[in-house]
C-alpha cells in the first residue's frame, strides 16, 4: 500500500504565502471531506510547532512550556485522523524554511511512514528584502530601510540582521538543506508566482495538486498589505524610545493592533541596489534550474522590477503626527476597555 502523503509548506517568509496557514485551518472541515487533513487547529498552533522545532520561542516572546510538545501533537493527530481513509496531510508555517539540517532531520524522523513533500513559495529578492525590513520594524527595529539593506547585503554576513535574513531567505541554501534531508530533490516543489499572481493562491494550487484536492474549492485570502511609510516612521521612533522595556510578544500584538496602517504599495528598496539584487535573482534562477526541484512558474519573475530613480519621499511631519494621534487614541480606548 502506498504511503500517506504529508505536504509541508515551509515559506519562504515574506514571499506572500503566509496566509496559507490560517486559510487551511479555517477550511479544515471542508478539506477533510475531500481527503485532506489539517492537524493544526489554527495558524497560531502551526506557528508554535515551528517555533518549537527551530527553538525560536524566546525570540517571539514565548516561554518554552508554551510551545513544547506542539509538533508531537500535530504528528499524533496526523497519524490518527484520516488514517483508515488514507487521507493526505498538510501543515504550513513560513518559519520552517530556515530550519537547520539537524532540525529538518528531527522533523522527518517524526514523519516516518509518510511520503513527505515540501512546498516553497518565492518572491523576488527586492520584495523579500523590503518585507523583511518591515517585519523587523514591527518586531522592534529602529533601522531605516537603506541601513537595514546594507547590513543584510554585507558579503561577510557578520551582523545580526544578515544572519536572521539569510537563514530564511538564502534560496539555494534553504532548498538544498531540505532536498538533502529528503534525499529526493524532486519532492521539493518550488513555486514562482507571476508578477500579477497572488502568491498564497499560487502556493495553494501546488499543494492542492499534491494532495488531490480542488484548489478552487478553498478561497485563500489575498496577500496581506504592508504598513504605510508614516506608520513605519513613527514605529521606528517608538521602538527607539521603548528600548527593550516591553515584553516582545505583547509589544508586537499592540503594534499590529494600533500602530500600523496598511497600504497597497509596499516599501521600495533604494534604486542603487537594483543591480546587486538582479544578480542575486539570477543566481537563484540558476540554482532552481540545476537543483532537480519540481518548479512551477517562470524563474524570470524573480528578477526585481527597477526601483524609481528618485529616492522615496519621507512622510511629512503632518502625516506622522496624524498617525501618532490615531494610534494614541486607539491605545487610550484599549486601556480604558481593559
Amino acid at each position: 500500500m502506498a504511503k500517506r502523503r504529508f505536504v509541508i509548506h515551509i515559506g519562504l517568509p515574506h514571499a506572500g504565502g503566509g496566509s496559507l496557514a490560517g486559510a487551511l485551518s479555517d477550511h479544515a472541515a471542508a478539506l477533510a471531506e475531500v481527503g485532506v487533513r489539517v492537524p493544526a487547529r489554527s495558524a497560531d498552533e502551526a506557528r508554535r510547532a515551528a517555533l518549537e522545532l527551530r527553538r525560536l520561542h524566546s525570540t517571539y516572546g514565548f516561554k518554552r512550556k508554551e510551545v513544547e510538545g506542539t509538533w508531537a501533537l500535530l504528528c499524533k493527530r496526523a497519524r490518527k485522523e484520516g488514517a483508515r481513509s488514507h487521507d493526505a496531510v498538510v501543515v504550513s508555517d513560513d518559519l520552517l524554511a530556515g530550519a537547520s539540517p539537524e532540525q529538518i532531520a528531527l522533523l522527518l524522523d517524526s514523519l516516518a511512514g509518510f511520503e513527505v513533500h515540501v512546498v516553497a513559495v518565492l518572491a523576488d529578492p527586492a520584495r523579500q528584502l523590503a518585507a523583511a525590513w518591515t517585519d523587523a520594524v514591527r518586531a522592534g527595529s529602529e533601522l531605516e530601510l537603506r541601513r537595514y539593506a546594507r547590513r543584510v547585503l554585507d558579503p561577510d554576513r557578520r551582523l545580526d540582521e544578515a544572519a536572521t535574513f539569510w537563514a530564511d531567505q538564502d534560496v539555494p541554501a534553504v532548498l538544498d538543506r531540505w532536498a538533502a534531508e529528503l534525499r529526493r530533490p524532486d519532492r521539493v516543489h518550488v513555486v514562482v508566482p507571476g508578477t500579477e499572481q497572488d502568491p498564497a493562491r499560487a502556493g495553494w494550487a501546488t499543494i492542492a495538486r499534491l494532495v488531490g484536492a480542488d484548489a478552487d474549492a478553498l478561497p485563500v485570502t489575498a496577500t496581506a498589505t504592508a504598513p504605510d511609510a508614516a506608520s513605519l516612521a513613527v514605529l521606528r521612533d517608538v521602538n527607539a524610545s521603548v528600548d527593550g522595556r516591553a515584553d516582545r510578544r505583547t509589544q508586537r500584538q499592540l503594534v499590529e493592533a494600533h500602530l500600523v496602517r496598511s497600504t497597497d504599495a509596499p516599501a521600495a528598496v533604494p534604486a542603487d541596489l537594483h543591480e546587486e539584487l538582479t544578480e542575486l535573482a539570477e543566481a537563484w534562477g540558476k540554482a532552481l534550474a540545476e537543483g532537480g526541484y519540481a518548479v512551477t512558474g517562470d524563474t524570470t519573475d524573480l528578477l526585481p522590477r527597477a526601483a524609481p530613480a528618485a529616492a522615496p519621499v519621507d512622510p511629512t511631519l503632518e502625516e506622522r503626527l496624524a498617525g501618532t494621534t490615531d494610534a494614541l487614541a486607539d491605545l487610550l480606548v484599549e486601556l480604558a476597555r481593559t
